[in-house]
């Protein structure tokens, strides 16, 4: 973390994360300081996954007191005077349905799997395929305007607003009603060429163009901050508010910038796996979704694997282990597991490179010889060889030089080296804890000074590159090719 130089503009971006608000601080030299404040969702029937809007402001909240803290102590208690800008970013996509006296009922997050039967069974190949081509996304159950159809189809005229999370936050922060092109991809009525919402598509999914946010540019001036905003954060009115982008893009803008021949892997509740291009064109066999980048002439192919850390999180808890151990074992047994193999699908289906709702977590080839290491091995191999599926594919037609990471695993060696030997690939690990937030607020840097968004990144010293092992590697390419006959057979 940098230190705090006094004469230095100061940049906020703030990402509301799936589980966490996160904010941070720069200046032209880096982080200055990081904060965080979780929430909770809510699950009481099977594939729900509801929060609460006001649980998120409150986290905002806390968070800005707990980030405010830190930069008293480092920066002094006049650092409010050299905030220039405010960035956001948030998880993609979650529902936010408001009416005139604000939410209507929690925020349906993009984890919320009850429509996903719906809306398979509403579209046929034909459609699916024609709605790709437009919006770039392969739409099923967890876009905001198919969510907004099967949860809210009776109310709709009790609505003032759609809205995704991050609109949300900047709604509640300046009283409007704003997105921009990343984030409005996620509503899924978004056509990547016109770069505006589809009025065909919109009516095909019963959506009110009058509940659509404005669209502007991705990272422009969205407005002030409004004097509720002000309450909220602990900070004075008036400070321009960007319009953020998706954390997707934020992630990988923040890690790799705008370099086609890096790819970014932000592990967090779930892992997102991103390239940039410069050309938009759509997979044939719809195996990843465009979305567009920080520029106007960039794009990013997502792939994201839904379920990596909370199934990272269950089978912690179920083996008993605390936070982090499960890397530690795993580097206890060896590669391929002693033929154990698990496949990762735990969260009720998979958007990574095989985008199947019928995918379904298993264990495979177990034993009575197989120890707890060898499942934590298992694992973490499992998702590792999902992550190369999907480089896999953005190489067939950009050269994936290396591979950018950011999450805990950056911090673990053992964990990056079987990554970099599973991926072929070196691997370079980003240890800021919200890469989403830093790419919000370099982002907003950009509303109070003239810079090139080509880098992305900020002044960070050089980063440890972990480089495969050829001899590993080159067993792991044929554990691999098992790994992906025997998960074959995962689909419900």
């Amino acid at each position: 973390m940098s230190d705090c130089d006094p004469q230095a503009s100061i940049t906020l971006g703030i990402d509301l994360g799936t589980s966490a608000v996160k904010a941070v601080a720069i200046n032209a030299d880096g982080v200055i300081g990081e904060a965080s404040a979780p929430f909770a969702t809510r699950s009481a029937m099977p594939k729900q996954a509801e929060q609460e809007p006001a649980d998120w402001l409150h986290a905002v909240s806390t968070a800005m007191r707990s980030l405010d803290d830190v930069l008293t102590r480092d920066c002094g208690a006049l650092w409010r005077l050299q905030l220039g800008a405010i960035g956001l970013t948030g998880q993609l996509p979650t529902l936010v349905c408001l009416s005139s006296a604000g939410p209507v009922a929690p925020a349906v997050t993009w984890k919320d799997g009850r429509a996903d039967a719906w809306v398979a069974g509403r579209l046929d190949a034909a459609r699916r395929a024609s709605m790709y081509a437009t919006t770039g996304m392969p739409i099923d159950g967890r876009y905001l305007a198919p969510m907004l159809l099967f949860h809210f189809a009776d109310r709709l005229d009790d609505l003032q607003s759609v809205l995704s999370a991050k609109d949300f936050l900047l709604y509640a922060l300046t009283g409007l009603r704003v997105t921009e092109p990343s984030t409005a991809a996620g509503y899924g009525v978004f056509d990547l060429q016109s770069r505006s919402f589809s009025d065909e598509l919109c009516d095909y999914w019963h959506l009110p163009r009058r509940l659509l946010p404005q669209l502007c540019a991705t990272g422009a001036l969205a407005g002030p901050l409004s004097q509720d905003g002000a309450m909220l954060l602990g900070l004075p009115k008036g400070i321009p508010v960007s319009a953020g982008a998706a954390d997707s893009v934020c992630a990988a803008y923040a890690m790799a910038g705008l370099d086609p021949a890096i790819v970014s892997v932000s592990f967090g509740s779930s892992a997102v796996i991103l390239g940039a291009t410069t050309t938009l064109r759509v997979d044939p066999a719809a195996r990843f979704l465009v979305t567009p980048h920080v520029t106007d002439d960039c794009y990013g192919r997502e792939m994201d694997l839904l379920a990596t850390g909370t199934g990272y999180q269950w089978l912690s808890g179920l083996l008993g282990w605390p936070d982090g151990r499960i890397d530690t074992q795993a580097a206890h047994s060896v590669p391929g597991s002693r033929g154990l193999c698990f496949a990762p699908y735990l969260g009720g289906g998979e958007q990574g490179a095989l985008w199947n709702p019928g995918l379904r977590g298993a264990l495979i080839g177990l034993n009575l010889q197989h120890s707890q290491s060898d499942v934590a091995r298992a694992y973490l191999e499992g998702v590792f060889y999902e992550v190369k599926r999907c480089i896999e594919v953005l190489a067939e037609t950009t050269t994936v030089d290396s591979v950018r990471v950011s999450g805990n695993i950056a911090g673990i060696p053992s964990s990056m080296q079987m990554l970099a030997d599973i991926l072929e690939r070196p691997v370079v690990g980003v240890p800021e804890k919200s890469p989403a937030a830093i790419g919000a607020a370099v982002l907003a840097r950009n509303l109070v000074s003239e810079s090139s968004l080509s880098n992305g990144g900020l002044n960070t010293p050089p980063r440890p590159i972990t480089t495969p092992n050829p001899s590993v590697a080159h067993s792991y390419a044929t554990f691999y090719r098992d790994y992906v006959e025997r998960v074959a057979a995962c689909t419900s």
